[in-house]
């Protein structure tokens, strides 16, 4: 039986994420500090206050974004590695916790696709594995 339905919702999902992850550090985190520069104030404290949370920010976004990157690196390989015929369980488990922690940060695409990417491997591992015991039961 093969994944290929797995396979490809995964490979899609994990292109999303560093698509996703790009964006986030190129065009939404240069956005937030370019809106940093922009502040003005009639005091160094103010201007040295809105430039800590202003960088502060542009730090938390360009990290999420390189996690966005790197968690869409790693996906890419796994989901690669899904091998035909085999069941497979810590992977499916993985892109169902990876879906669940998409949907807690936003990332509605992402969740869909990783949780239907879990649940449908392991769907196909309880096929995969009662082919194999019946074709262990006709051999003998």
């Amino acid at each position: 039986m093969n994944r290929k339905l797995e396979r490809r919702l995964a490979l899609i999902g994990s292109v999303w994420q560093v698509t996703s992850g790009l964006l986030t550090i190129f065009l939404y985190a240069t956005y937030i500090k370019g809106e940093g520069l922009k502040t003005s104030s009639n005091s160094i404290a103010k201007l040295e206050a809105a430039d800590s949370v202003f960088g502060s920010l542009y730090m938390f976004s360009v990290s999420f974004g390189m996690i966005f990157v790197i968690l869409g690196i790693l996906n890419f390989v796994l989901a690669r590695t899904l091998k035909d015929d085999q069941t497979e369980v810590k992977k499916p488990i993985w892109f169902i916790l990876l879906g669940l922690a998409s949907y807690f940060v936003m990332d509605i695409l992402g969740s869909i696709l990783f949780l239907s990417a879990g649940i449908l491997a392991l769907a196909k591992n309880k096929s995969i594995s009662k082919l194999a015991n019946y074709q262990v039961q006709n051999q003998q």
